[in-house]
């Protein structure tokens, strides 16, 4: 069996990250009902990227928010990004996270 690795954010470390990101006025958060209509034990993240914003860098995440695949962008910093533990988990299930896809883009 093939594993893969699989950032993965539990529900209250979701909660404190999106907590932080409204309090730093970055773009990119969840609404509250967001979060209280996805709850779950798990949320993997299936995208990143470093994104420079008023001299300071901060990490654009995507995170799979319920099992149909809806997903969200939330913006972090580098330190909290480190900080969310990576699992391993069977390459079928790492590809259907991925397969989710990104969140659309804002016009």
């Amino acid at each position: 069996m093939k594993y893969m690795p699989l950032k993965m954010l539990d529900s209250e470390t979701l909660a404190q990250l999106n907590t932080n990101s409204i309090k730093a006025g970055r773009m990119r958060n969840l609404s509250g009902s967001t979060l209280l209509n996805n709850r779950q034990s798990g949320y993997p993240i299936n995208y990143h990227e470093i994104r420079h914003r008023k001299g300071t860098d901060e990490v654009r995440v995507s995170v799979v928010l319920n099992l149909a695949g809806q997903t969200a962008f939330l913006d972090i910093t580098p330190e909290e990004f480190a900080a969310i533990p990576e699992v391993a988990v069977l390459f079928d299930v790492w590809e259907g996270v991925m397969c989710a896809g990104n969140p659309p883009l804002e016009p």
